[in-house]
């Protein structure tokens, strides 16, 4: 099985569709696996994890509810960072857009 942080990478692959990622992880589960996996909630989920890692982000931040600064501030990271990423003049990396997601409990 993958961790959180490998599904949000893979996710996070701009040339990945949302279809083939659900399938691939869902189909790598072994038919002698000792626990039973319930796909629906696996791909409940899967889908969680995709939306969050297509999301840009001023949306990651909305759904925090909270205003870029208290964002900001609750993360450690400078203001100007978090506003240039919201703006899109910068990028976010996935693996920070993952421990910011996992830091604000989204997954």
């Amino acid at each position: 099985m993958y961790t959180s942080a490998e599904l949000f990478n893979m996710a996070a692959d701009p040339e990945a569709s949302m279809a083939a990622f659900l399938n691939s992880i869902t189909l790598s589960v072994p038919d002698d696996a000792s626990d039973c996996i319930d796909l629906d909630a696996e791909k409940e989920r899967l889908s969680v994890i995709w939306d969050l890692a297509h999301l840009s982000m001023r949306e990651l931040v909305d759904r925090t509810g909270l205003s870029q600064t208290a964002f900001a501030k609750r993360a450690g990271i400078p203001l100007r960072t978090v506003q240039n990423w919201c703006a899109g003049s910068r990028d976010c990396p996935a693996y920070v857009r993952f421990l910011l997601a996992e830091h604000y409990n989204l997954l």
